[in-house]
This record gives C-alpha cells, structure tokens and sequence, in this order.
C-alpha cells in the first residue's frame, strides 16, 4: 500500500487554512472577538502582530560613511584615512589644512535626488584633532536657490548658527574623547540632486565662510549619513548608499481584528492565526526608557533610530567609560511572592554585543539572570528559561521567566556585560559610544511572552482581552462521530492549554485536546456530565514549534495521534449528544475555562466521521 492510500475518501465538512498567503480571511462561519475596549486598550498600540509588510528599517544615504572617498581640493587638505573611530575601529579619516590663504575649505560627499518635502537627517561624527579650528559647517548644496547649513562648535559641543530656507534644524551628540556627532535635519522642496558638505568655519561666520588654511589644523570625520527615517545610529557605509528592510510589526486597527501572523525571521512565512490569553504589561514607559531609573555612567537618547513597528522609536542606551554596573531599570510593577513573571524586549546591538536580563528590588534574587549574545542569539539562563528570537535588521526578541521569592515593587534590569557567560550585575566599562537599542519592554505573568501589549511613553500598565474564536453549527456536528485534524505552533510549557474543544456548550458535553501542564498531550470526553475518555501521553512529546494533531472519537473508539503517531487509544467511551461548536486553540464559551493555546492555528479541519488509525497518521505526518 502506497503512503497516499492512507489518506482518507471522506471529504471533510469543515477545512480552515489560515495559512493561505496575504489575503486570508476568516470563514463566514469563524465567530471572532477580542472584547478590548477603552481604557484598557488604545488603538493602535495595545495589540500587535507581525504582518507580511515591510519597512524601511535603517538607511544612509551616504555612500561613503569614513570620507576615505570624498572630493576635495589637493591644494586645501591632505588626507590620511584608517584613524581611531569613536567606536574604537580605524574607520575614520583625518584632514589636516594646507596653508592656501583665504579660501572655501570644504570635503564632499556623494549627490542624491531626493523626494520634494521629505526631511532628511545629515549627521557626521567630528573631532577636532590638531590646531584653533573650533568650528565646522555641514551643509547641503544644488537645490537651485534653496540652502541649508549647521555650524557646530567642537570645542564645546554647541551648534554655532543655522541657516537656509528649508526649515533648517541642528543638535549635537557628545561621545568619547572629544568627538561630537553633530546633526542638521532638512526638508528639501524640490527633486533637485543635492550634495553633502563640510566646510571649515569660523563662529557666526554665515554659509560657505572664508579661512584662512593652516597646516596645525586638522579634523577626524567618521560616521557620516543622511536618512530619511530620521535615525541618528550610524549605518556605515563603503561604496553604495545603504538601505535595510524588515518585516513589520504591525499593531491592529480595532480591537476585534483578527491576527493572520507571519515569521519575520523567515521573510515572510505564514505562520497562521494567532489566538492568545489575556495579557497585561506591567511595565509602564515599554518604549520610554528615558522615563526608567539608570545607573550614573549610563546615557540614553529617546527615538535614535527605527524600531521593530517601523517608527523612529527605538532609544540608544549607552554606557561610559567609568567602570561600575550599568544598567536602566523601572521599580514600578507590584509583584507578588511565588508568582512566574517573564520579562521580554525588543534589543538590537549598536556596538555592544552582550546584554542581561535580571530581577531588581527585593522580589527577585541574583540567581536568577539571563545573558544574551546579540551576535548569535545564544543565551546563558542561570535559574530562568530564557530564549531570544531573530525577528530581522539585527533585532532580537529577548526573554526570561523569573520567579519572586517576596511580594514587593520591583521590575527587571537591562544590564551591559562584557561576555556570555558574565555573572550577575558585573562592573562593566564602556566607552561612550557603543550601546543598545531597545523598544517595547513587557513584563507579565505567567511562563513565555505573549504578543507585545506596548505600553509606549504611557505610565500606566496596559491589557489585551483575549482572542475568541469558534464556530458555531449544529448540522456540522451532529453526526455522532468526529475527527478534528489541528496544526499550529504551541509553547507547551504553561498549565492546560487546548489545541480545540468540541461541546454542546457546557461543560456537561464536551471532547477536548490539550497540552497537560507542560508535560504530555491529553485527550478528554464528557458525555451527560461524566468522564469517560482520560488519554495522555506518558512523556513530554511537544517541543515549542509547529505540530499536527488529529483526534478521533465514536462510541467505543477514541484515539490520539500526534505528528503522524497515535500515542493513546480507547475502546470504552461514550459519545455526548447535542454537540454544536469547536472551540479553536481554546475551548467555546460556557464550556469551562477558554485556557487559550497562545499559538497560531495553521489549519483545522473536521470529519464528521471517526477516521481510522492509518488515516489519522497520514493527515498527521510531515509533510
């Protein structure tokens, strides 16, 4: 017998695919809702899924980020490349003056046409290396009449003058040992190509000032970019302009949509309906970590570049060079004692590369930590489950479970460490430019992360009501005889969570597959208000990931049958009557508690007709 004479002749009379593409939408028998009103929700922030669309992740218009390749005047500058960066690589460029009396000293970048009433953002990383040349001017030129210019102080740190006709503005970042990132924004109003310069200057000395050259005088350039996203993390560039996109992590536009998800790290796979329990984040300021506690030698800047939802939201924490702990923690969640609580967070590396999860305050202990590697996505859980999950752009979803031992307000540290395998809150020493960019904390009950519930710049905790999905038919269901093939990705190590539930709704009636307390699959029947089928597996048989389940049941035959294996059988069960609805990664309502599978249901498919052993393995097996 060939493997395909396994397959079943019946035709089944419900078959959902929620895994179908980018225009999935939900049979017309599918009741859907999520009961998320006001002020426990705010669209669009409360509720988050990640969509096939893509965003501009990060960009730099600038195709030659360390000036090794700009135009300049031999007769102005000499140039010597492979200088000390402020992230401590040699990618920066040195310019000494020439002694060429009066004149216009500039270097120049790259043209680009831009898009007429786009703001671009030019910043470029200056140091002042040798000499009394205190000021220089970034500019952008060949827009017809149209100019802007900034002139910084880099003695100081300070933006000298500003200039121009298109809504010029400019800010300065300090860094490490002398340098400045110094940022001009710009709305151009034209198409017109324009081009990128520095020049030399003198204070209030207006556009394209006059010097007088001198060879003690010399500045460092490193870093230089132009962006339209507005993010001021430097994405360096060699040859070409630079442009990253990534998956986008959407947030709904009502509260009763539903969520077809797709897998950022895989480009776009479908991964199915998402359906979940409710959720709070406990965690006020989720993406406002300016508005967090942080330790002395720690520095953050709010919006510095594009997060995970395609905003420019994303803050910069950087560590300085003074040894001690370093860290941004909030002390604001109530926790009670013997209560599972997992931290999680949007982090991407901006230099460094280690980063740590750990319990503050008094309700958690220091054995209970997690470091990651930002590189690799490894993770070293000390008395945690901890995992991270690449979600594109060099960003990582963390997490970590933690349980108090008291019942206090505490709240979970990012910490910067030096390696993998660092112990908890080590000193650690930075250098004043390389960092973290984090977005979207959360803080929650119970043993895994749930989808982001962003709490934002608010200072208030926020829910998500859970997702309800069923339906609703009683010419379906009324044969007295069933078989429910399910496939989805589950996180079986939370308490009694059901892939379906078919019932009359009550609990008086009632045929139900679950994940039993994060330790065997488990198949139940109620028929009249009494137990008669108690099957599950002896061992742990569901990882985290994707699985096929099927499940049979008439009068005297009911059978469990997991990724093409059936793993518990029964030959003495009843068949409840009146049965009218399935409950999807959940149980109907009125049949007892909903325990909602926080996974995606990728298909579900009912036969109205109990389906034999070899039928149920083949639906069941890969592929």
């Amino acid at each position: 017998m060939s493997y395909s004479d396994s397959f079943p002749t019946q035709t089944p009379v419900l078959n959902l695919n929620f895994a179908t593409g980018s225009d999935q939408f939900l049979d017309s028998r599918i009741s859907f809702s999520r009961a998320d009103t006001p002020p426990t929700y705010s669209a669009p922030s409360g509720v988050h899924y990640w969509s096939n669309e893509k965003h501009k992740s990060s960009e730099n218009l600038v195709n030659q980020s360390d000036g090794s390749n700009w135009y300049f005047s031999s007769a102005d500058y000499t140039k010597t490349a492979s200088q000390t960066a402020p992230d401590g690589s040699s990618n920066a460029t040195k310019f000494t003056e020439k002694a060429n009396g009066s004149n216009q000293y500039q270097v120049r970048s790259n043209d680009f046409t831009p898009i007429a009433n786009e703001e671009i953002t030019y910043s470029v990383w200056l140091k002042q290396t040798s000499g009394t040349r205190n000021f220089q001017q970034l500019r952008v030129g060949n827009i017809g009449a149209n100019q802007a210019f900034a002139t910084f102080n880099l003695t100081n740190g300070t933006v000298d003058q500003t200039g121009g006709t298109l809504g010029v503005s400019a800010s300065v970042n300090a860094g490490p040992s002398g340098w400045y990132q110094c940022v001009m924004r710009f709305t151009p109003t034209s198409t017109t190509a324009i081009l990128f310069y520095l020049y030399a200057a003198s204070a209030s000395g207006g556009e394209i000032p006059n010097v007088t050259g001198d060879t003690g005088n010399s500045f460092t350039l490193f870093g230089a970019q132009a962006s339209t996203t507005g993010e001021t993390v430097v994405n360096e560039t060699s040859g070409s302009i630079h442009r990253e996109y990534s998956s986008t992590l959407k947030s709904v536009a009502n509260a009763g949509d539903p969520r077809f998800e797709y897998d950022p790290a895989s480009d776009g796979q479908s991964e199915g309906l998402l359906i979940e329990a409710q959720a709070t984040n406990l965690q006020r300021y989720g993406s406002a970590f300016a508005s967090w506690s942080n330790s002395p030698n720690t520095s953050i800047s709010s919006n510095a570049a594009i997060a995970p939802n395609g905003l420019l939201e994303a803050d910069l924490v950087v560590a300085s060079s003074t040894p001690a702990s370093t860290y941004v923690y909030d002390n604001g969640p109530s926790i009670v004692s013997g209560t599972n609580y997992t931290a999680s967070t949007y982090i991407k590396s901006s230099g460094q590369r280690y980063v740590q999860l750990l319990g503050g305050g008094s309700a958690f202990p220091s054995s209970q930590y997690a470091t990651f590697d930002l590189q690799t996505g490894s993770v070293d859980a000390n008395g945690v489950t901890a995992s991270a999950s690449s979600v594109g752009n060099g960003w990582y979803r963390i997490q970590a479970t933690f349980v108090a031992n008291a019942t206090s307000t505490a709240g979970i540290a990012v910490t910067f460490v030096a390696s993998a395998t660092s112990s908890y809150l080590p000193t650690f020493t930075g250098n004043d430019y390389d960092g973290l960019l984090i977005w979207g904390f959360q803080l929650e009950t119970g043993s895994s992360a749930s989808s982001l519930v962003d709490t934002g710049t608010g200072s208030s905790q926020l829910s998500r009501a859970a997702d309800s999905c069923s339906v609703v038919d009683a010419t379906l269901f009324s044969s007295g005889e069933h078989t429910i093939i399910w496939e989805g990705d589950t996180d079986p190590t939370t308490n009694d969570k059901r892939f379906f539930a078919l019932s009359d709704g009550t609990m008086s009636n009632r045929f139900v597959a679950d994940y039993d307390n994060g330790t065997a699959t488990r198949l139940r029947n109620w028929a009249d208000s009494v137990s008669n089928v108690g099957m599950s597996t002896s061992t742990v048989d569901m990882t985290v990931g994707n699985h096929k389940l099927a499940a049979t049941l008439k009068t005297n035959e009911a059978q469990l049958v997991v990724d093409g294996t059936r793993r518990q059988a029964d030959t003495s069960c009843v068949v409840g009557g009146g049965i009218d609805q399935i409950g999807i990664n959940s149980s109907t309502t009125g049949a007892g508690p909903t325990y909602n599978m926080n996974g995606h249901c990728k298909r579900l498919t009912y036969y109205n007709v109990a389906l034999s052993q070899a039928e149920a393995e083949a639906l069941t097996s890969n592929p």
